[in-house]
């Protein structure tokens, strides 16, 4: 099973192929596409 990848800033999501696809309460909700369908990580903006 995936697990679920968590981002310390947008910053690094972005350089890992990733956007923006929701505001969170602390954060974003990410989204990249990949061969199998829709990657989610969160990012954490404390």
């Amino acid at each position: 099973m995936a697990g679920l990848l968590v981002f310390k800033s947008l910053a690094d999501a972005l350089r890992a192929g990733f956007q923006i696809y929701d505001r969170t309460h602390d954060g974003y909700l990410v989204r990249t596409r990949t061969s199998t369908g829709w990657a989610m990580a969160i990012v954490t903006c404390k």
